[in-house]
């Protein structure tokens, strides 16, 4: 009986540690799935994306 509760426990864990990688993946470091870099990516929306752009644009500007 304690086997199948730590085997549960396994297994939910792992499907937890799964789902929250698959979440940051998806995500992405710029707020979109492409990670900064939205050329011919599906997962941004046209307001990172130009929201992006802006933001290389002041850089470029600044320095």
């Amino acid at each position: 009986m304690a086997d199948i509760v730590i085997l549960a426990l396994i297994l939910l864990y792992s499907v937890f540690v799964i789902r929250g990688i698959m979440r940051k993946k998806k995500r992405g470091g710029a707020g979109c799935s492409c990670g900064g870099n939205c050329t011919g990516c599906s997962g941004c929306s046209a307001s990172a994306i130009d929201s992006l752009i802006r933001k290389a644009v002041e850089e470029k500007q600044n320095g």
